[in-house]
């Protein structure tokens, strides 16, 4: 009865698609065959983040073109009623979406703040409530690899916002590749598991 959409905007880890494909695919020889649907869309995230530089806006542009593109999935699936998410508590912190609103917002997450009306799906957030550690130990139970469930964090509008200034595609595919580097290093050394969240950023200098 489910449908995984997985959105592929052009901003993800290096060979991340591939990654997502191999735990849960059908085919595969992971526990879970989920009916996947990967929709690759990095041309038209890309083609509308030319001149943007503030990283507020970035995020705003790439959830809602997100939201878009799974909008249009979601028409192709007949009798869809629910929409699921991996909301988790920090997300919905930081977007000041806690309901006693004293919260400021530090950065928008564009899976906080509900759908927008014209899409008719309830929403599921089972997560919601729960911390990255929590929701570790969830996957654990669940029986999905520790090398899956401890990755570092990785930003919802992904590389986009680890790029200082205007986005372009060879400035993303560089960072992806000097991010996999480092990855490699860390766990070469024994210091990923040290460490609860490493990252390269793309600067915009010349020396």
């Amino acid at each position: 009865q489910l449908t995984c959409v997985f959105v592929d905007n052009g901003l993800l880890r290096h060979d991340e698609a591939n990654q997502v494909k191999k735990l849960v695919g059908a085919g595969t020889e992971n526990i879970y065959e989920l009916n996947l649907v990967t929709v690759p869309v990095s041309d038209r995230f890309l083609s509308r983040l030319v001149g943007v530089t503030d990283p507020e806006e970035k995020r705003k542009v790439i959830g809602n073109t997100f939201i878009e593109v799974f909008d249009e999935q979601a028409a192709r699936i007949e009798g869809v009623s629910f929409l699921a998410q991996g909301t988790i508590y920090p997300d919905v912190i930081e977007s000041s979406g806690h309901k006693d609103g004293k919260a400021h917002v530090i950065k928008s997450h564009h899976n906080v703040g509900g759908l927008p009306d014209y899409m008719k799906l309830s929403l599921i957030e089972p997560l919601r409530e729960l911390f990255k550690d929590e929701v570790r130990k969830i996957g654990l139970e669940l029986g999905l690899s520790y090398e899956m469930v401890f990755r570092h964090p990785f930003p919802g509008p992904g590389l986009g916002v680890r790029i200082l200034g205007e986005i372009r595609k060879e400035y993303v595919a560089l960072l992806r590749e000097a991010d996999h580097i480092y990855m490699e290093e860390l766990r070469a050394a024994g210091l990923y598991d040290e460490v609860s969240q490493a990252f390269a950023v793309f600067l915009p200098v010349r020396s």
